[in-house]
Formats: C-alpha cells, sequence, structure tokens
C-alpha cells in the first residue's frame, strides 16, 4: 500500500509492503528526481526538493502505525529520489532508524542508480546497510540512455566502487533491473548482466 502525505508544498510517497509477520517501508529521500531515468515516472517530474532527516524518518514511523501487528523489519531507500544525492540527511536518517527505532543496519538498504563518489562513501560509514544498484542495463551504451547519470559513472568504475563497498561492509551486493519489452529482456542482456554480476558476487 502507498502512504502519502504533504510536508512543505511537497507529496511524500511512502510504500509499504506486507509479509507475513512483518513489513518493508519503501521510503523516498527527495520530492521528485534529477536523474531523469526515462522508464521512470518520478525521474520525468523533475527534481523539487531534498527531504529532511526527519521527513525521512516519518515516512517509517507513519508506516509503522498502519502497519497493525505487523512490525516494520526491514527499510529500503527506493521510493522517489536518489538517496546519495541527498547523503547527509539519508545517512542521518539510517543513523536514527538504527539507533532510536532499533532496526538493524543488516535490514536497511540504500538503492542508488550509481553515484561513485556516495558509494565510495557509504563503505566508510560505520553501519553495514545493505547496497543495492539500480542497474537495468550492463552495457554502457543501453545504460547511458535509460540511466543518464551512466555517462558520468559508467560500468567499470561503478564495479569498481561496489567491490570497494563490499570488501569494507562485508555484505552482498544487489542489483535492480526493470525489464522493458524488447529493450533490456534479450538472451544477450541476461548474459551481459551474468558476466557484470557474477565477479561482484552480486545478486
Amino acid at each position: 500500500m502507498v502512504v502519502a502525505f504533504w510536508a512543505h508544498g511537497a507529496l511524500i510517497e511512502t510504500v509499504l509492503m506486507h509479509y507475513e509477520g512483518r513489513s518493508t517501508v519503501c521510503v523516498s529521500t527527495q520530492a521528485g528526481c534529477a536523474m531523469a531515468c526515462g522508464f521512470c515516472a518520478t525521474g520525468q517530474m523533475g527534481f523539487d526538493r531534498h527531504l529532511s532527516t526527519g521527513e525521512i524518518v516519518e515516512q517509517v514511523v507513519r508506516a509503522q502505525l498502519e502497519a497493525d501487528d505487523r512490525r516494520v523489519s526491514n527499510v529500503v531507500f527506493m521510493g522517489m529520489g536518489e538517496p546519495l544525492a541527498n547523503y547527509d540527511r539519508t545517512w542521518a536518517a539510517v543513523e536514527r532508524l538504527h539507533g532510536d527505532l532499533g532496526l538493524s543496519a543488516r535490514h536497511l538498504t540504500i538503492s542508488t542508480v550509481g553515484m561513485i563518489p556516495g558509494i565510495r562513501r557509504l563503505a566508510t560509514e560505520g553501519l553495514p546497510v545493505n547496497l543495492a544498484v539500480s542497474l537495468h542495463a550492463a552495457d554502457d551504451d543501453l545504460r547511458d540512455e535509460l540511466v543518464p547519470i551512466n555517462r558520468r559513472y559508467p560500468l567499470a568504475d561503478l564495479a569498481e566502487a561496489c567491490t570497494e563497498h563490499v570488501a569494507a561492509t562485508g555484505r552482498r551486493l544487489s542489483f535492480e533491473w526493470a525489464l522493458i519489452h524488447d529493450v533490456n529482456d534479450r538472451l544477450e542482456d541476461a548474459g551481459r548482466l551474468a558476466a557484470y554480476a557474477r565477479p561482484l558476487g552480486a545478486q
């Protein structure tokens, strides 16, 4: 279910996913998004503003109220916006969720389109949160089209930064892949993904 509320003129969307006995919350870190990924509705909205740490944490609190007897066990930073473009507030929210709400760092996942400086900074933090990368293509030409930030941070550099994160945290890396018919859903795309993911031990 989607939990949405207005804050200082911005619509903040949160997704609450129920499983047996527990819930996962998908939180937003920005109102809108500047990454302009062509397949993403939020990316086509444009960027409005960064959310504050309080606004990020409030999404989890509101979701817990909606979850009834299903405790919120996992939080994924995969909603509206690019978490690593709002790094300081996002990380402060991680620390509050861990320290104040008692969520394990291993149950917190930050998703990024591949902002390498942020990935490298994450690797130096004291909490071993999970990293998920919105990949969607494993060759630069196609990824340049689908995820424009790839023109600044190409796949080879992204793999290097991800390797550093895995080594520093001991956490497994995840790749996200939105299947788009006749664009990135062919056998050769699967082969490229496997070849890219295997050396990183990614899932």
